[in-house]
């Protein structure tokens, strides 16, 4: 359960989690059907994205170089049809990716 909070939170990569709890002999979950086509990776870029991190940071996170992280948004703004950050995170709240609670504390007011 740490683990996959740990995923959650985009501290962990959620594939090796996969991975070490299938080695330690858990039963993994059935995949989540894909949101909008995103991919895995697009999924956890989202999250970052829209916990307000820049494309530079997202790459830092996940150990990717910057064009790729922005080649990533570009994909998921075509994917969700959003044209801005805000957009993607309303998105990643409407889905279930990021709590409200913790997009009501970012949020302005």
């Amino acid at each position: 359960e740490e683990m996959r909070a740990e995923v959650r939170a985009g501290r962990l990569d959620g594939a090796a989690v996969d991975t070490v709890l299938e080695a330690a002999g858990h039963r993994l979950p059935r995949r989540r059907q894909a949101i909008a086509g995103l991919t895995a990776r697009e999924v956890e870029v989202l999250i970052l994205l829209a916990r307000g991190m820049s494309n530079k940071r997202i790459a830092e996170r996940l150990v990717i170089t910057p064009k790729t992280a922005g080649n990533h948004v570009e994909h998921i703004y075509a994917k969700i049809g959003a044209s801005s950050r805000a957009g993607a995170a309303l998105f990643a709240v409407q889905h279930g990716l990021l709590p409200e609670d913790e997009a009501a504390a970012r949020a302005p007011g």
